[in-house]
């Protein structure tokens, strides 16, 4: 009866099995791991913020990944455009993408403000009514949320792009270029993310024919690829350690180095799926786009809890705690709510919800026949 239960919670909270079956595994692990190296530093920064002290071993495990996490993202979602635009058309994919990144964005933006302010007694976040003015204006300045405002633009362009102009991918990549040395007339905003983002998505759907050629997988899964890249990566993020200000004054130096560490990750995360090792990975990647959504909420409440209830202020033992709750409770409340009608909260396309999750909890009754019937 236990075993049982316990595979119940486990369908119903985590959406396992849909979780750890569907799709291509090694893309889930990539998002699983650019997610929980966004979170980390997300969870730090507000530990900065609330004014904890922080070991500083873990600022520099921080800078240690900050250069390939964001481009790892925008990269994973390039390699789908072209299939989704053969599938779809321009129109219905840019529909799509107002649905499923334009559309929450917006709406958790104005849920996340209204929050900082109501309980801004708790927060460090500073927030009054001009902060909605920063949707459209400074995404940036808008905690995590960004992301959303900046793949959904950078995917609009590209889409239009494609469709309108037929520019293919190759083209696309020097347009990236030219659009990421323009990015450094902008400090911040909504252009300089679309300028800044760009290349790496372009390079996505440029190697997308041999990422998701299976015939070479055999050689990104191997020990060799992993031997060759491994001290190259190394020596550009102690490069990356010794010269932080790359990313702003030399910014394709940066660029090398984020590639690198994509490369590197991307290794790692064909080898996890050729063991279908860690798999908690692979549904954390599943859920990304929803944790993205809900983890700051969720680790500042708990930062609340432990510093200024119990009373608990050492973030070196905090961070892994914070880090592992907030990804937990991000994939519990979203299948939760999504399961129990708030998929809107989500995105305004119910059918891509329908697909993720369990709807029908009725085949869940018997989770394992020859142990227990709930």
């Amino acid at each position: 009866m236990k075993s049982g239960k316990l595979q119940y919670c486990i369908e119903y909270f985590f959406n396992a099995s849909k979780a750890t079956k569907s799709r291509l595994a090694w893309v889930d692990y990539a998002k699983g791991i650019a997610l929980v190296l966004v979170a980390y530093r997300h969870i730090l920064i507000g530990f900065q913020r609330a004014g904890l002290s922080i070991d500083l071993t873990l600022l520099k495990a921080n800078e240690i990944f900050f250069s390939f996490r964001m481009p790892l993202f925008f990269i994973l979602s390039g390699i789908f455009i072209t299939k989704s635009f053969e599938k779809r058309g321009w129109l219905k994919l840019l529909k799509n993408k107002w649905q499923t990144l334009l559309y929450p964005y917006i709406l958790w933006c104005i849920i996340q403000i209204t929050f900082q302010i109501l309980f801004s007694k708790y927060t460090n976040s500073n927030r009054t009514i001009h902060d909605y003015t920063y949707i459209f204006t400074d995404p940036d300045a808008l905690d995590q949320m960004w992301y959303l405002f900046a793949l959904f633009n950078v995917s609009a362009v590209y889409i239009i792009l494609k469709s309108l102009l037929k520019i293919p991918a190759g083209i696309q990549l020097l347009i990236g270029i030219i659009f990421y040395y323009l990015s450094t007339i902008y400090n911040n905003g909504p252009i300089r993310d679309l300028l800044y983002f760009y290349p790496f998505f372009a390079i996505g759907d440029l190697i997308s024919g041999y990422l998701l050629n299976k015939k070479y997988y055999s050689f990104y899964r191997s020990y060799k690829l992993f031997i060759a890249i491994l001290p190259i990566f190394i020596l550009s993020q102690w490069y990356f350690l010794q010269h932080e200000e790359i990313e702003y004054t030399h910014i394709f130096q940066f660029a090398a180095v984020a590639l690198i560490g994509c490369a590197f990750m991307l290794n790692i995360c064909f080898i996890l799926e050729r063991y279908r090792s860690i798999k908690i990975l692979k549904i954390i990647g599943f859920h990304s786009l929803y944790i993205y959504i809900l983890h700051v909420g969720i680790a500042s409440v708990l930062r609340v809890i432990f510093v200024n209830v119990i009373g608990f202020n050492n973030t070196t033992i905090l961070l892994p705690i914070d880090l592992s709750i907030a990804i937990c409770l991000s994939i519990i409340f979203y299948n939760i709510i999504a399961q129990n009608g708030g998929w809107f909260l989500f995105t305004l396309d119910k059918h891509r919800i329908n697909n993720n999750i369990i709807i029908d909890k009725s085949h869940l009754i018997k989770v394992d026949r020859e142990k227990v019937t709930i």
